[in-house]
């Protein structure tokens, strides 16, 4: 009988995938959009790992932020497991479709954080797709993060009529505060939560895509160029930073910041046209960490829907400069995260990741300090996260900070 009363007693304990089943150091997250982290964090609390609570963390972006964080869209992560799992990234951008001289974007995020999970993650994908899906179908109030965005395109970005419908109000932008509901997106999540991304890349919502796309643009798209869709893993780029390593975007993207790290950050972005991005990162517990900055190469993508899925179209390729950087910081031997960083929303991205970072992971400044002197803010927004001692072996130890020059928000188990 008092086994019984005891396990009754202990039985009003959240449980493991339940907010609330983790209440003290159990890591953070950083996004460039505060309600999106607060989600993230909450994956944290339920039992979740770094790559959960990016993946969730994600998909409350594309509700939240949907201009670069829209499912139409892709990116890239950097992600460490913190056991023996090799650390990896991940390039999910979206693939160009050309045909009878037009352009359409197949979209990759879906995809690409299906395999992020299904290879690092640990709680149930349906868990993490579920806040979104409610943010999108009881509403969303507008942050500052995203009313800014919005706020400073011209009239002509809102000339579709279903942008127009959606972002404004009385011929003006929503402002912060003002509740977005996307019901047609909230069903394509539902649909993304229950089905996975198979139904969205050769299902029912694959044909939804398919009928969108030729609609909005006149092109017949094959079910077959969705269907093949893959995203691309890879090893790391790898940098030396005294006994730890800093992993990077594999090819181009991580050439493009070792250069500006070997030069200090000292190089001078292009300032011309710049598609927004956006980037979020998380740490956790056990030594595990992950970085993503993702983008739909334009401030509201295409500046159309696709058909009646909710998804915002990813604009053609954006040529220029790297706009985003995601990177994580381990100790190999011990297997235990050190940081995470990640910069986006402008052409000054890399260099102001680059300078904030060396300042960060070098321990000469911690993160809420390192943006002073780190030179002008431009577009850009850098986010941090340092465990100096490690995320698993010292979390007391952990700080976070976001780029004053956003709004964004570092979200963990202090308040």
């Amino acid at each position: 009988m008092v086994v019984a009363f005891l396990a009754a007693c202990g039985g009003d304990e959240p449980q493991e995938g339940q907010i609330g089943h983790l209440s003290d150091n159990f890591g953070a997250t950083v996004s460039d959009e505060p309600r999106s982290a607060l989600i993230g964090r909450d994956i944290l609390s339920s039992g979740g790992n770094a790559i959960d609570a990016v993946v969730a963390t994600y998909f409350a972006l594309a509700v939240t932020y949907p201009g670069a964080a829209t499912l139409g869209g892709g990116g890239i992560c950097v992600a460490f497991k913190g056991e023996n799992d090799k650390p990896a990234t991940i390039d999910f951008r979206p693939a160009l479709y050309h045909s009878g001289g037009r352009d359409v974007m197949i979209p990759g995020s879906v995809r690409g954080m299906f395999a992020l999970h299904a290879r690092f993650g640990r709680l149930k994908w349906e868990g993490l797709i579920l806040p979104a899906e409610r943010l999108a179908r009881f509403g969303n109030p507008v942050s500052r993060a995203f009313a800014t965005k919005l706020k400073g395109l011209p009239r002509a970005a809102f000339a579709d009529r279903e942008i127009s419908q959606l972002f404004l109000r009385e011929e003006k932008p929503v402002r912060e505060g003002q509740v977005l509901y996307q019901l047609e997106l909230s069903a394509t999540l539902a649909q993304i939560r229950l089905r996975g991304a198979g139904d969205f890349y050769a299902g029912e919502l694959a044909k939804a895509l398919i009928t969108g796309l030729r609609e909005a643009e006149g092109i017949d798209v094959p079910l077959s160029a969705i269907r093949d869709y893959r995203p691309k893993w890879s090893d790391p780029t790898i940098i030396k930073v005294g006994k730890d390593q800093l992993l990077l975007p594999a090819g181009p993207p991580g050439a493009a910041v070792v250069t500006q790290w070997n030069s200090g950050g000292s190089g001078r972005p292009d300032r011309g046209r710049s598609p927004d991005s956006v980037g979020f990162a998380a740490i956790d517990i056990g030594g595990g960490a992950a970085a993503c900055v993702v983008s739909a190469n334009g401030t509201l993508g295409a500046g159309r829907f696709i058909g009646s899925t909710g998804i915002l179209m990813a604009a053609p390729p954006y040529k220029g400069p790297t706009t985003g950087v995601p990177m994580v910081l381990i100790n190999k031997p011990l297997l235990d995260a050190r940081g995470a960083a990640t910069g986006a929303g402008g052409s000054d991205a890399l260099q102001r990741t680059v300078r904030i970072a060396r300042r960060v992971f070098s321990g000469d400044a911690a993160p809420d300090a390192a943006y002073r002197g780190a030179g002008s803010r431009g577009t850009a927004r850098v986010n941090v996260v340092s465990c100096p001692q490690g995320a698993r072996e010292e979390p007391a130890l952990c700080s976070f900070a976001v780029d004053p020059s956003g709004y964004g928000l570092a979200a963990g188990a202090q308040p």
